[in-house]
């Protein structure tokens, strides 16, 4: 009964030890595919992490060249804005200069001969250079002037002259 038991006791450990073997290698198996499985998932949220990565990368670029674009053009803008202002200062400070009762008489001679004849001007300036004009523009021969130049003072206007037709709401700014 001994050698029974024994062949008994060995054909189970066999049998023990063979399933113990196969469930082993099911295991592994399934581990190994789970480990497949589990990398090549990796490897796709690798890949669109990398996609979603370049996409903003591509974004930051384009946005970076806009703002380079938009920082160049204000930059344009600005200096266009200064060389504007600065000519127009030494503008104004030359036409003031400029810009005599006697040169003022000669433009209204002009501007009154060339196209207000019928309908006679109207000129805005300051108080001061109003008597001055008169002076200039109604003494003597040219006392018909009186018919078509109305003269007013303005304590808006410091050097120069608004000038229009009478009647007429359209100035020109002759004024600094």
């Amino acid at each position: 009964m001994d050698t029974q038991l024994a062949e008994l006791i060995e054909k189970l450990k066999r049998e023990g030890v063979e399933e113990g073997r196969l469930a082993s290698q099911k295991i592994v198996q399934e581990a190994s595919a789970e480990a497949v499985r589990i990398v090549e998932k990796a490897k796709q949220e690798a890949a669109g992490m990398l996609e979603d990565a370049r996409e903003k990368s591509l974004i930051f670029q384009k946005s970076g060249e806009l703002a380079v674009r938009q920082a160049a053009r204000d930059a344009v803008l600005r200096l266009k804005g200064e060389i504007h202002a600065l000519f127009d200062r030494v503008f104004k400070r030359e036409i003031s200069g400029t810009l005599t009762p006697e040169t003022m008489r000669d433009m209204v001679m002009k501007m009154t001969d060339q196209w207000a004849r019928n309908t006679g001007i109207e000129i805005t300036l300051n108080e001061k250079e109003k008597e001055r004009l008169e002076s200039l523009l109604f003494h003597g021969v040219r006392k018909e002037m009186r018919n078509t130049v109305t003269l007013r003072g303005s304590r808006g206007i410091e050097h120069g002259f608004h000038i229009g037709l009478k009647g007429e709401s359209v100035r020109y700014d002759f004024t600094d």
